[in-house]
């Protein structure tokens, strides 16, 4: 993963602006950058390989007959059919770099050429003849851009720590934005932890000239387009060549390839096909297993906390896998020392134990020669969506006979009627506002109070309502159920984002084929009634996957529970959170943000036992793990956490 940073002035520029990206290449890139510099503009880039083509391409460089010059990070998933749209021979092509075919397409297209573009990627160009400035990001969360504007000067950067790092930019908290973590709700697109400091969202294109800037949006998902057949058996052909093309596309390294692998359907399918495409060549499979040697809690009814039985199950049916199974083992340095985290990632990471339990399957990648990481993230919301809504789009259709056809097939498939139709039918039927009304007139809690340790000083300053309201609420109208994934989709794009850092800590760049734009517009354009048949959840998906997934992966209905151990691991760290909830008490900035008494009375009323703890797992890991974890990234702002 490239590193790159810059500056565009409505004046000359500074020397010690220009100065100081050497050491902000050093120190953010991980190694001495290259520097261009213009009269009104710089840039630097710190270049790292991941694909065999980045090795082509020297940066930053000039273009449009030295009139532009271009950084880029990130690879291109579209080069074959980019490469025939730009009517470039096959010799010509072959000696391009990613970042050549952008500048290529950029001369020959302009901004348009953004649209063009799929994969995960970041791109700034500057014209020096127009003194204009473009920066943009891929659609789905792959790479971000962060940047401050203080009206004369743009300062921007792949990474919010890079950012701070520029003369004149003060490192605060941003409190609206904070509070929506505090909240228990995600940051708005484009916000930040830090005042002044924004980001581009997912397809976000910013144009800046003479002091001036304006972000648009360059694509958003084709929600007009349907996909029709006369043979059902063509949607699940159609839906296995698209598998087979979004991975084939992720599968471009430097060298050897790994893959995460669970007990569910999408990191199966994704192993799968990978194995499939790949043979004879070695994947690397890793599977996050429990720790033995620690008390686990018992069984849910509807999921599992060791998932190997079914990975196991996959990995032997491609002999080309190398099956890795991982214990969590001892807390990480992030776990231990928060502060790291908040370096590489310029945020709070939101589910932290999970990220110390995932570390062991990217340091036995890195042991392997693997750079390149695939995961199944965003399989929920594309290829095995479950149809959350399909029961209140059926009743408000009037397709009672339907809709009983389905409760029923729920039901013969282990799924409670009742909690169906509270939740799947009269849940999205009544939108969030009436249900947040209807809980305060009976004067019991909305799902975000439970959760959320905000302080009710800063709940009330920022409307902590209207945030919870309206942050994912659930669409009104007709398609309630596509219109509900696609909203679910762009809050994925925009924390994506912030996942984008994970290359820096953990050495491993994490690719996401079912996120991949073509699968999105293609999932979304299918008929509603195939990814819930008969009441069962993800049809679609099962179908598509019943040619290269074991069988009993196919019809397993559990779903695998992340870091089962999160109670060992939270015991583990409970005297140095116990620390650090009295130096949060200690803290102006913590007192104000947080409600430390109710994490107090948390602390102070310490489960028994791992199961005692699961019985309350939203105190304890959304609640006192979140809110010391929160408040420590607010002391380390605030520069008291030395």
């Amino acid at each position: 993963m490239s590193f790159f940073a810059g500056l565009a002035c409505a004046g000359p520029v500074e020397r010690r602006d220009t100065d100081r990206l050497d050491s902000i290449a050093v120190t953010h890139g991980g190694g001495k950058g290259r520097v261009w510099r213009g009269d009104t503009a710089a840039l630097v880039l710190t270049p790292r390989a991941f694909t065999p083509e980045d090795a082509l391409d020297r940066l930053p460089a000039a273009f449009m007959g030295g009139a532009s010059q271009l950084v880029f990070d990130g690879r291109l998933d579209n080069r074959g059919d980019l490469i025939a749209s730009l009517n470039l021979p096959e010799a010509d092509a072959a000696r391009l770099g990613d970042a050549a075919l952008v500048m290529v397409a950029l001369e020959r297209w302009g901004t348009d050429a953004c649209q063009r573009l799929i994969g995960a990627f970041a791109l700034a160009w500057w014209n020096e003849r127009d003194r204009r400035l473009v920066l943009a990001v891929d659609a789905t969360g792959g790479r971000a851009i962060f940047a401050h504007d203080d009206g004369h000067r743009l300062a921007f950067a792949t990474r919010p720590s890079a950012v701070l790092a520029f003369p004149g930019v003060d490192r605060r908290i941003d409190e609206a934005a904070m509070a929506h973590l505090l909240l228990a709700r995600a940051m708005p697109a484009g916000a930040t932890p830090f005042h002044g400091v924004f980001r581009l969202p997912p397809a976000g294109l910013l144009e800046w000239h003479a002091g001036r800037y304006a972000i648009r949006r360059y694509w958003q998902p084709d929600f007009a387009r349907r996909i029709r057949y006369r043979d059902p058996r063509d949607y699940v052909e159609a839906g296995r060549e698209m598998l087979d093309r979004v991975v084939a596309a992720s599968l471009r390294a430097a060298g050897p390839v790994a893959c995460q692998l669970s007990g569910g359907l999408d990191s199966a399918g994704v192993a799968a096909t990978a194995a499939r495409l790949l043979d004879p060549a070695r994947l690397h499979t890793l599977t996050a297993i429990p720790d033995t040697s620690v008390a686990m809690p018992s069984e849910r009814p509807r999921a599992f906390f060791d998932e190997s039985a079914l990975a196991r199950a996959t990995a032997a049916l491609y002999p080309n896998i190398d099956a890795a199974f991982v214990p969590a083992g001892d807390l990480t340095l992030g776990e231990e020392d928060a502060t790291r985290l908040f370096w590489e990632f310029g945020l709070p990471v939101r589910n932290f134990m999970n990220f110390g339990a995932w570390a062991p399957l990217y340091a036995r990648a890195r042991e392997s020669g693997a750079s390149v990481v695939l995961t199944g993230t965003s399989g929920n919301y594309t290829l095995s969506w479950q149809s959350e809504a399909l029961l209140a789009d059926l009743a408000r259709s009037g397709r009672l006979v339907e809709l009983t056809r389905q409760l029923r097939g729920l039901r013969r498939h282990g799924y409670r009627v009742r909690s169906q139709i509270r939740r799947n039918l009269i849940g999205y039927a009544v939108p969030d506002p009436l249900h947040s009304a209807i809980r305060r007139w009976r004067g019991t809690q909305d799902d975000w109070q439970a959760r959320a340790s905000a302080s009710d000083a800063l709940a009330a300053s920022v409307d902590a309502h209207a945030i919870t309201d309206m942050t994912l609420g659930v669409p009104s109208g007709r398609d309630r159920d596509r219109r509900l994934r696609l909203a679910f989709l762009e809050k994925n794009w925009s924390q994506n984002q912030w996942l984008a850092a994970t290359p820096y800590v953990s050495g491993c760049d994490l690719r996401d084929p079912l996120g991949d734009r073509r699968m999105v517009d293609f999932c979304l354009a299918l008929p509603p009634e195939l990814w819930q048949r008969d009441g069962q959840p993800r049809a679609f998906a099962r179908a598509v996957l019943s040619d290269r997934v074991p069988q009993q992966v196919v019809t397993e209905h559990k779903r695998g529970y992340q870091n089962g151990d999160w109670f060992h691991r939270l015991n583990t760290l409970r005297p140095a959170f116990m620390a650090e909830l009295e130096r949060l008490e200690a803290s102006p900035a913590a007192r104000a943000m947080i409600d430390l008494p109710r994490l107090r009375a948390v602390a102070e009323d310490w489960p028994a036992d791992a199961d005692a703890a699961m019985a309350r797992a939203t105190d304890m890991l959304d609640l006192f793990g979140r809110g010391i974890h929160y408040g420590r990234f607010i002391r380390w702002v605030e520069g008291s956490n030395g």
